[in-house]
C-alpha cells in the first residue's frame, strides 16, 4: 500500500471510529456524555423564568376545597383509587434475578409488559428501605445525584430500590395494552410518550383508569417488598416526584416521602412550565381526586392518623418545570391551611436536579 493509500485508509478508520463513538455517546450515553452535559450547563445560560410574575389563581376556590377535605372522605377515596388504578388481575407475580452479590433485578408484568426495578442491598442492613424513582430522564443510574444518594443510604444501613417510569429507563421497550379499538402496540419510541397510553381500556375491568399502566406495577413491586422492612421511605424527581405523591398516598406503610420538583395542584397548570406530562393532568382520575387530597393522603396512615411525613421540594429557578413564583404561591396557600406533617421547601437552584446535600439534611431531620 502506497503512502497516499495508507493515509486515506487511516482517515477512513478515524472517521468510522468517530462516527461509531459519536452514536454511542448520543444514544447509549458512553463516556464523556455526562461530562458534556455538565459542560453544557456551565456554558449555556438558563432561560429567564421571570420569577416576578404575578400568579393569578382562584384562591377562594382553593380555600373552599382544601378546607372541605375531611379525613373520612380521603380515606374512602384511597380505597376507591385502588379499585380504579391497582389491577391485581393483570399484574403477574413478582420475579427476582440476582445481578451480583449486592443487587437484584425485580420484575413484574402488566398486560404482558415487563416493569423492572433494581434493589441494592446494604452491607449493614437495618431493615429500612429507600425507594427512588427517576423522572422522564429515564435510567436512574445515569444520574450522579441518584448514585450519590444510593451510596449514602447504603452506608446508613438501608437497602435502596431504584425505579423508572413506565416506558423509560429500566422499563424502556415496546409496550402494548387493550383499548376499545383492540390491542394498541407501541414501539420503543412511542412507549416513551405518555400521552400514547390514554386509550387504555380493559373490557374485563372497565373501571380501571389509564394510570393503571403507570402506577400498578410500581405499587405491586413495593407491596411485595414491604413485609421485609420496618422503615420505608420514598423519593423521586420530576415524573418520579409525581410517582412519589401517588405511591405515598396509596401505600400507608411508606412512612416518609420527598417529592422533588414533581407536581403542583391543577389550579397552577395553566402557567408555562407547570403543565407536566399527560399523566400529571389529563387523566379523568383528577375529576375524582385533587392533588390537595393526594397530598393529604401522604400524611395519613390506614386509620386516618396524621403520623406520616411528606415534603414537597421545588427549585426556585428550575430550568425545566415547577419554578417560582408558582411553588412559592402554593407554599403560601398550604401554610395557611397549617396541615400537620406536610411541608414545602423551595431550594435556591437553577437546575432540574436533586440537591443531594439538602436531601441528606431532610432525611437526617426525620430521625
Amino acid at each position: 500500500m502506497n503512502p497516499k493509500s495508507k493515509f486515506i485508509f487511516f482517515v477512513l478508520v478515524i472517521l468510522t471510529f468517530s462516527f461509531i463513538w459519536g452514536v454511542g455517546v448520543g444514544v447509549y450515553k458512553w463516556f464523556p456524555y455526562f461530562h458534556l452535559l455538565e459542560l453544557k450547563k456551565l456554558v449555556i445560560p438558563n432561560k429567564n423564568k421571570q420569577t416576578n410574575k404575578t400568579v393569578s389563581v382562584d384562591n377562594s376556590y382553593i380555600h373552599k376545597h382544601a378546607k372541605s377535605i375531611s379525613i373520612k372522605s380521603v380515606l374512602l377515596k384511597r380505597e376507591e383509587l385502588k379499585k380504579k388504578i391497582i389491577s391485581n388481575v393483570n399484574s403477574s407475580n413478582i420475579s427476582k434475578v440476582r445481578i451480583n452479590k449486592n443487587s437484584e433485578r425485580i420484575t413484574t408484568e402488566i398486560y404482558n409488559n415487563k416493569v423492572n426495578a433494581i434493589l441494592t442491598f446494604s452491607s449493614k442492613t437495618k431493615k429500612c428501605l429507600k425507594i427512588y424513582i427517576q423522572g422522564h430522564g429515564g435510567n436512574p443510574f445515569f444520574y450522579l445525584y441518584h448514585n450519590k444518594l444510593l451510596n449514602f443510604f447504603s452506608k446508613e444501613g438501608c437497602d435502596f430500590l431504584s425505579m423508572s417510569m413506565t416506558g423509560l429507563g429500566l422499563n424502556e421497550g415496546n409496550f402494548s395494552y387493550p383499548s376499545r379499538y383492540g390491542e394498541i402496540a407501541l414501539d420503543k419510541n412511542m412507549a416513551k410518550e405518555h400521552k400514547n397510553y390514554a386509550f387504555f381500556y380493559d373490557k374485563n375491568n372497565p373501571n380501571l383508569d389509564p394510570l393503571t399502566l403507570f402506577i400498578a406495577p410500581h405499587y405491586n413491586i413495593i407491596k411485595s417488598l414491604a413485609p421485609d422492612y420496618r422503615d420505608i421511605s420514598i423519593m423521586g424527581i420530576s415524573g418520579g416526584g409525581w410517582y412519589t405523591v401517588w405511591l405515598s398516598a396509596l401505600i400507608p406503610k411508606i412512612r416518609f416521602s420527598v417529592s422533588y420538583a414533581g407536581s403542583l395542584p391543577i389550579e397552577y397548570r395553566k402557567f408555562e412550565g407547570v403543565g407536566g406530562d399527560w399523566e400529571q393532568q389529563n387523566s379523568q382520575i383528577y375529576d375524582y381526586i385533587s392533588y390537595w387530597e393526594l397530598y393529604k393522603l401522604m400524611t395519613l396512615n390506614e386509620n386516618g392518623e396524621t403520623n406520616r411525613r411528606a415534603i414537597l421540594v421545588y427549585n426556585d429557578e428550575d430550568d425545566c418545570c415547577f419554578y417560582n413564583p408558582y411553588p412559592q404561591d402554593f407554599k403560601s396557600e398550604l401554610d395557611k391551611l397549617n396541615w400537620k406533617n406536610l411541608d414545602v421547601i423551595i431550594d435556591k437552584n437553577n437546575k432540574h436536579v436533586i440537591n443531594v446535600e439538602l436531601m441528606k439534611k431532610i432525611y437526617k431531620s426525620k430521625k
